[in-house]
């Protein structure tokens, strides 16, 4: 039932690092200046989470109880999820969570494959020591999270780590681009690091790769090792998406991205 998704307890991890689950209901919610933009925020993270299920309708009544806001700012946050790639309007059937498929997975990352490329390339470049700093930081609590097999805060630290190697380009044209193809890449980096712990030895190993070469400077390494790590991870995800209640019976994509 979708009332019991909306009103379901958060499960994820804290909201301090940027894509809390939030509440739809109760739970000291004050309404925002941007009202819409909220309700879009909460929903996103629990469509993030999987709390909303790929193809799972949302009623507008219902999100409306939820909230206590009147039709408008829910159709605008409706919107803003639909830009976003998050969900789908259909006729008489209203909106629904966009469905998990390999077409999708393989498009967004073809594109990861690039971006995170440059960005760990231009980070190289701009890298002063808060930056280091901060990779040290946030591989370090990777590292812990890994040995502790805690799943929901190495997912916390793995997502952290890509954003600060983004903020790090200080390429604001990078980042705007990036973070709306992020937001479509998270439920699937997600589900991938719940159905096996590949996904969590390969990141670590990954971003350990291309945080050494940021940190020694060597800009094409990093562009390069950054790139090697989304093909991985995409073949990673593809297969723990086909073995997952998502997937699509005879849903098929491409095995490998090619190198850009």
């Amino acid at each position: 039932m979708v009332a019991s998704s909306l009103d379901k307890a958060a499960q994820p991890p804290s909201p301090a690092w940027g894509i809390g689950p939030g509440l739809l209901r109760g739970g000291g919610f004050a309404l925002p200046s941007v009202i819409a933009t909220e309700i879009a925020r909460v929903l996103s993270d629990r469509i993030v989470f999987l709390e909303l299920a790929p193809g799972e309708r949302i009623p507008e009544e219902e999100v409306g109880a939820g909230f206590g806001v009147s039709r408008s700012p829910i159709r605008e946050a409706f919107r803003m999820l639909e830009s976003d790639g998050l969900v789908v309007r259909a006729a008489r059937r209203g909106v629904s969570v966009t469905p998990m498929s390999r077409r999708d997975l393989d498009e967004v990352y073809a594109c990861r494959v690039g971006l995170e490329g440059l960005a760990a390339s231009e980070a190289t470049r701009h890298l002063d020591d808060e930056g280091r700093a901060l990779i040290g930081q946030l591989m370090g609590g990777m590292r812990d999270a890994y040995a502790a097999d805690d799943v929901p805060t190495f997912f916390q630290h793995n997502v952290a780590f890509t954003r600060a190697i983004h903020g790090l380009s200080r390429n604001q044209t990078l980042m705007r681009i990036v973070a709306g193809i992020e937001k479509q890449a998270l439920r699937y980096r997600y589900l991938a690091h719940l159905q096996t712990r590949e996904m969590l030895a390969m990141t670590l190993e990954g971003h350990g790769g291309v945080a050494e070469a940021i940190l020694a400077g060597k800009r094409d390494l990093a562009k390069r090792r950054a790139g090697q790590l989304m093909r991985r991870s995409h073949g990673v995800i593809a297969r723990a998406l086909a073995e997952s209640a998502y997937a699509v019976p005879g849903d098929v994509g491409v095995n490998e991205i090619e190198e850009t």
